[in-house]
């Protein structure tokens, strides 16, 4: 079978690609260009997209019209004008879900489904001209890393939970000439075999969670065990990349890691640079850090609240993401002229242990929310402890349609994938606390077993 990157990517890749994302050549090659432009430049073309996504939501988007006036975006001069306009938080839009929308109807867009590090399942639609400039910013960041569109990739990643989702995974992971080594539900028998799988393919890089990636790392020293190619790099995401996981990651595979922030919602947030800089998709959003409703200044950590510039079929304007991170005040020595975050944290999940000695990752949890999500089944925000290695508790806080259908569901995924007894108890809750750092832990895990 032909492997060659240029036939994934002009043959099937940028083809299957286009009825959702159909000027993406074209939003890679200006973000391209604009990575090296002067800063005044860009802040230019962040004040045009914002003046024009906030008259598109004045006028098209019910929620927007009620809190805006006519001229709100006349006088913004600087991206930090935006800061005159209210928040959009989670609670907001699960609340006026329907305001949101676009008034007038368009076709082919995409729902972006999270789980999200807060325990929060979101959808929100989104366009064909947002996507292209989304995966746009993807594949700048991978081209830093030095990998690009069509290039063999190992992807240590979830799966889904039902025969059709599995099938639909298939054939989006060939069109992008990508392996699929499951996150969930995997022991060393299991690891041995994408190791082998991996063998056979070649990947030019490794891509998944950091919890994933590390205990493939484990394993490969447990076992004395070697890649027998080359790999461009290691990009990782979901999780925050600490040290000790880069150190190991970079020995085991003897090659870079490039660390990775985004959220479903939002989609590519910020990519590591080759001085392992966090650079934020300036071109595409409006970043900023608050303590509250305060300006951070560098060094700060606070929470991130993200203007989205390009979706205008459900505009997200100073959304609170419950994620939190600082800026750096140093010019990064790659030349790029675009936002440094430094310190994102929010965002650690456990792995999962069975009796059995499997390992699923924690987005095996987040995968059964998000589909309670879908079929409406009145999840407000979660969390998952797991309390024995055959015994999960659940703190929900419940919306209307929760109820003894909802904990079948979520029961029934649990001991139809995880483990045949497991027990699974509930607790409902009028929230869910964050811990004293400050981070707001969704999946609490047993620990290493």
């Amino acid at each position: 079978m032909m492997r060659h990157p240029t036939f994934f990517k002009y043959g099937l890749y940028l083809p299957v690609t286009w009825l959702a994302a159909p000027q993406l050549t074209q939003a890679l090659r200006l973000l391209t260009a604009s990575q090296h432009w002067p800063r005044e430049r860009v802040e230019q073309l962040r004040v045009e997209r914002l003046r024009r996504l906030i008259e598109h939501a004045q006028s098209r988007v019910p929620y927007y019209r009620q809190r805006l006036s006519a001229d709100a975006a006349r006088s913004f001069e600087r991206a930090e004008d935006v800061r005159r306009l209210p928040f959009t938080t989670k609670e907001i839009l699960k609340n006026h879900s329907s305001e949101f929308t676009d008034s007038k109807p368009r076709r082919f867009l995409t729902q972006k489904t999270t789980g999200g590090s807060t325990g929060q399942p979101l959808t929100i639609p989104k366009t064909r001209e947002a996507m292209s400039w989304e995966l746009a910013a993807t594949w700048r960041g991978y081209s830093w890393a030095g990998v690009g569109i069509g290039d063999r990739q190992a992807r240590l990643w979830g799966s889904s939970l039902d025969r059709q989702g599995r099938w639909r995974a298939a054939l989006v992971d060939f069109a992008c000439n990508r392996k699929r080594c499951s996150a969930f539900d995997f022991d060393d028998e299991t690891l041995l075999r994408y190791h082998e799988t991996l063998a056979r393919f070649k990947p030019a890089y490794f891509y998944g969670y950091v919890s994933m990636l590390v205990q493939f790392a484990k394993f490969y020293q447990k076992r004395g065990l070697k890649p027998s190619y080359d790999l461009e790099c290691i990009i990782s995401t979901s999780e925050v990349l600490t040290l000790s996981h880069r150190t190991i990651l970079e020995s085991v595979f003897q090659t870079s890691v490039f660390d990775e922030y985004g959220c479903g919602e939002l989609g590519t947030i910020a990519h590591e640079c080759e001085h392992s800089n966090l650079h934020v998709s300036d071109e595409n959003m409006i970043l900023e850090i608050l303590d509250g409703d305060e300006p951070c200044g560098p060094n700060v950590p606070g929470e991130m609240v993200i203007t989205e510039l390009n979706n205008y079929a459900a505009p997200l304007i100073r959304y609170r993401t419950g994620d939190f991170a600082s800026w750096s005040e140093d010019a990064c020595p790659c030349g790029r002229s675009l936002s440094v975050i430094s310190n994102v944290f929010g965002r650690a999940y456990d792995l999962l242990y069975s009796a059995d000695g499997r390992v699923f990752h924690a987005e095996f949890m987040m995968y059964i929310f998000e589909e309670a999500k879908r079929r409406d089944l009145g999840i407000g925000q979660f969390q998952v402890v797991q309390t024995a290695l055959d015994a999960f508790h659940m703190r929900i806080v419940p919306e209307e349609n929760y109820g003894p259908n909802t904990e079948h569901f979520i029961t029934q995924q649990i001991t139809n994938s995880f483990h045949a007894d497991a027990k699974v108890t509930f607790e409902r809750v009028d929230e869910i606390r964050r811990e004293r750092s400050g981070k707001l832990r969704v999946i609490v895990g047993l620990g290493p077993q």
